[in-house]
């Protein structure tokens, strides 16, 4: 698989490929018809051996026994995952499927042929371990690209609160699998992490290993036994994969409890503030500082019409790492794990400098951006 997957990227990047040189030998010219033609011949050869039940159509349930089986690796592996996304994005023009002559289209696309390309050294260059020596840090969590940052947002903020926790309650076994056990008693089994499943959630890379996407798949198990019970019925391994689940929003108050164990609460500061500008924003100020001093988990959100400061997207959700009562500003996290340098004055126009998703606002900014927030109680949450 290693050597499909280095043939692969010699095949996208027009890289040559060889050993025993003392020096990296040079990019050689790709001819794009050539490419093309190998582009057009590996999809049709994946489309034979995909099409599991032989209708001449590859469906989402075929892409996810794909995206989900541990004999898939590398560039095949890129490849399920563009198809996959593909299907599933709601201006698709698929249908739903993909027929060979659709796959063709595809392969001739040099987009598609570059996209694939940054899938596959992106694979190359995950950190396959759960944990690296300086594992968990803030500031190499990154949201990825689908919709989790209810999620991902309290996980920066619990691993802010709680450096080592995760070391112990993410247990490695023998078979590749894993056993986690959160906080509020509740025991998941994850099955060993799939390289396209690996590329799909959390940004991973080099320095960091691959626990966060450990966790990432935990809880869509989590979300797909919560829907069973909601609905009566059954969802079969293959109708989704874990980012189906958990990557089209969601709330924070869930992940709170799973993670610490406790019952959530909210608290309105905005409308505390309307209804009584000086006593509101004192209150506002006392509750999160006492919040803080406990290390509670706090959880933020934005609203989806509100103009907003620069850097801060509408309809997202953020950690809350701390609140210093001193100078009354708030540390905001931003599961993107984004950076920003104002263009004037930071402040409610030009935004905040942000490094590594982490940035500071004043309390009385912090209540015009985000109005409430969710929090951790001392009261014990049932499973």
């Amino acid at each position: 698989m290693r050597r499909f997957l280095l043939l692969f990227l010699a095949l996208i990047s027009g890289v040559s490929i060889g050993v025993g040189y003392a020096k990296p030998k040079a990019k050689s010219k790709v001819d794009p018809a050539q490419k093309t033609a190998e582009f057009e011949q590996l999809f049709t050869n994946l489309f034979t051996v995909w099409d599991s039940n032989h209708d001449g159509k590859l469906d989402i349930k075929e892409l996810n026994a794909v995206i989900e089986s541990p004999q898939i690796h590398g560039g095949e592996s890129a490849i399920a995952v563009y198809l996959h996304r593909r299907l599933v994005k709601p201006d698709s023009d698929t249908a739903g499927v993909l027929t060979l002559p659709d796959m063709l289209a595809l392969a001739d696309d040099p987009a598609t042929q570059k996209n694939i390309s940054g899938k596959a050294g992106h694979i190359v260059a995950i950190n396959h371990t759960l944990f690296t020596p300086n594992d968990p840090n803030l500031l190499t969590i990154h949201q990825g690209g689908i919709g989790d940052c209810y999620l991902i947002s309290v996980i920066g903020t619990f691993v802010y609160q709680h450096p080592m926790a995760f070391r112990t309650m993410i247990a490695p076994l023998a078979d590749g699998s894993y056993q986690i056990h959160f906080g509020n008693g509740r025991l998941v089994a994850v099955a060993p992490m799939t390289d396209a499943e690996l590329i799909m959630g959390a940004g991973e890379g080099r320095d960091h290993g691959v626990w966060l996407s450990v966790l990432e798949k935990a809880y869509a198990r989590i979300d797909l036994e919560a829907k069973q019970k909601k609905t009566g019925k059954e969802i079969e391994a293959d109708d989704a994969v874990a980012t189906d689940f958990i990557g089209h929003g969601g709330t924070s108050g869930p992940v709170i409890k799973l993670l610490t164990g406790h019952k959530t609460a909210g608290a309105p500061l905005a409308r505390w503030v309307k209804e009584d500008p000086t006593n509101g924003l004192e209150k506002a100020h006392v509750l999160l500082a006492k919040l803080s001093y406990e290390h509670r988990l706090i959880s933020v959100g934005t609203g989806k019409t509100k103009e907003l400061p620069k850097g801060i997207a509408h309809g997202h959700a953020f950690g809350v790492l701390g609140y210093n009562p001193a100078n009354r500003v708030v540390t905001v996290f931003n599961p993107w794990g984004n950076h920003v340098k104002p263009a004037g004055p930071p402040g409610l126009v030009n935004g905040y400098p942000t490094e590594h998703g982490v940035f500071q606002v004043p309390l009385a900014e912090f209540i015009e951006i985000y109005g409430g927030i969710t929090y951790e109680t001392d009261k014990p949450a049932t499973i």
